[in-house]
């Protein structure tokens, strides 16, 4: 029986292929989370042995709880009408900032967590220790912020968004995070609050990315990016603001005619592409005369505009003030002060 003759290369002998692909779009998530500076803090580990309860007051932070082991009871009383289970491996979170209280039973007395804590100022983990001689329950207590208003991204979210412990996503993309919490937590080695800080990134990420699967795509702008063509549309946007986007250009891009386009865009994200690429555009802008001080000039032109009169007014009806008097308005302001909790 004859050999088959062999495929001809055009690669010479002795290399190795090589192919580079570059991932095409901008992660519009990551460029929305850049803009709006979100600040994120593990504030407690919890040991707490029944009975117990720690009551949190209103605030202007999320917070999440994540159970490491032993059970208790979520009380929210404007959003819950019985108190909620939570178990081993169960993460939730409360994004509007409402009171609510945490115990070892269903009606439990609660004290306030600040008088728990104590006070201080360093935003440091601690390490909180309570109740009586019942069984334990151990729980990492957290928070997530913006430093910046801009797209209402908490608001999205469900009052209590609750992600169980016994599901395949939570297992696989929220459980190794806070594992690594809890050591980083515990050790304290060189260089820990830094492992923390991105840590409690990621997990704000993942969090939103488990919420955001079993959404349907027209229910809000961040829903969307479950559809492929206008998450191509935004990705677009994202990476390149400034460049002279027309209804026709994006609709091409995205391989639908224009009119479909602009309503399917329209009814996903709530509101019309060019109407979304200018509100874009001035927060893009508005962030660059806050961090990098540009002249109006440059950030008229980073918006993609080469009139500095037409940037100027698209600027105040988008931020509420125009932008000479922005940029004064950042330079004479600081940072917030890091609460105890929260």
């Amino acid at each position: 029986m004859s050999k088959s003759p062999r495929k001809q290369t055009n690669r010479p002998a002795g290399r190795k292929l090589r192919r580079v692909i570059e991932v095409s779009g901008a992660d519009v998530l990551t460029d929305v989370l850049n803009g709006l500076g979100l600040q994120s803090r593990l504030f407690c580990r919890s040991q707490l042995h029944a009975p117990w309860g720690m009551s949190f007051e209103k605030g202007d932070s999320a917070h999440f709880h994540w159970i490491d082991q032993g059970t208790c009871w979520l009380h929210c009383p404007g959003h819950l009408t019985e108190p909620r289970l939570l178990q081993s491996g169960d993460l939730v979170v409360l994004p509007y900032g409402d009171a609510y209280y945490l115990s070892d039973r269903p009606g439990g007395e609660a004290v306030p967590v600040l008088d728990l804590v104590g006070g201080g100022t360093t935003g440091r983990c601690r390490l909180l220790i309570q109740g009586g001689s019942g069984p334990l329950t151990s729980m990492l207590c957290g928070s997530f912020s913006f430093l910046r208003d801009g797209v209402p991204l908490l608001a999205l979210l469900p009052a209590v968004l609750h992600l169980r412990g016994d599901t395949s996503g939570t297992r696989t993309h929220l459980e190794p995070v806070m594992r690594a919490l809890v050591v980083e937590s515990e050790d304290a080695l060189p260089g820990w609050e830094t492992v923390l800080t991105r840590l409690m990134d990621i997990l704000f990420v993942r969090v939103i990315r488990a919420w955001l699967r079993d959404q349907p795509t027209d229910s809000h702008w961040l829903a969307a990016l479950n559809d492929r063509q206008i998450h191509t549309a935004l990705s677009l946007m994202h990476e390149t603001p400034e460049h002279p986007w027309t209804l026709q250009t994006l609709s091409r891009k995205v391989g639908l005619s224009r009119s479909p386009f602009a309503a399917r865009f329209t009814r996903l994200v709530g509101e019309p592409p060019l109407t979304y690429l200018t509100r874009l555009r001035m927060h893009r802008a508005a962030r660059a005369l806050r961090e990098r001080k540009l002249t109006l000039a440059a950030a008229a032109q980073l918006a993609g505009y080469t009139s500095e009169i037409a940037f100027g007014k698209a600027f105040r009806r988008i931020i509420g003030v125009p932008p000479g008097a922005y940029r004064r308005s950042t330079t004479a302001q600081s940072g917030p002060s890091n609460p105890t909790v929260g």
